[in-house]
């Protein structure tokens, strides 16, 4: 009984050890034959966005990733130019010299903060998911309102007292 379970533990190993390929890909019996009849039958390797209508949800979650990645890539820039010869606050100095009207600055305050508030805001509503709170489909949608309304007010209270 004992060489019988040998034997089949081996012969599992042995299949396992067959379908992995020097690249660790996969290689599932019937996937090439799947991905033929897909491509016969014209259908897309998956289904792409552009079936998809925008919904509340899914922009506010895009969103969130984007300005998630864009305040990660800021970050990362203002770190480079503390490392120049000059350092940061020629960079401040130069700025303020070249700074346009005051319209425009509240225009550019507002497109610079914008982001950063609503991935702060966003990112506060993503804890209380956490928590187990507010996590059926109305309340996922009357906080993104809300969240949005919160974004708008808290920036344009900043971009006016800075």
């Amino acid at each position: 009984m004992l060489a019988l379970r040998l034997s089949s533990c081996r012969h599992v190993s042995s299949v396992v050890a067959r379908t992995l390929s020097t690249a660790s890909e996969y290689k599932v019996p019937g996937t090439a034959e799947f991905f033929e009849k897909q491509e016969k039958l014209g259908r897309p390797l998956s289904p792409h966005l552009t079936i998809y209508k925008p919904q509340l949800t899914s922009m506010l979650s895009i969103t969130h990733r984007v300005t998630g990645a864009g305040y990660g890539a800021l970050l990362y820039g203002f770190a480079v130019l503390t490392t120049t010869p000059q350092g940061f606050s020629h960079w401040v100095n130069l700025a303020e010299t070249y700074a346009p009207g005051q319209g425009l600055m509240i225009a550019i305050k507002s497109v610079v903060l914008l982001p950063l508030v609503y991935h702060t805001v966003n990112g506060f509503r993503h804890l209380f998911w956490d928590m187990g709170k507010n996590l059926k489909i109305d309340e996922v949608y009357s906080t993104g309102k809300i969240t949005v309304a919160l974004s708008l007010l808290i920036t344009l209270a900043m971009v006016l007292a800075l």
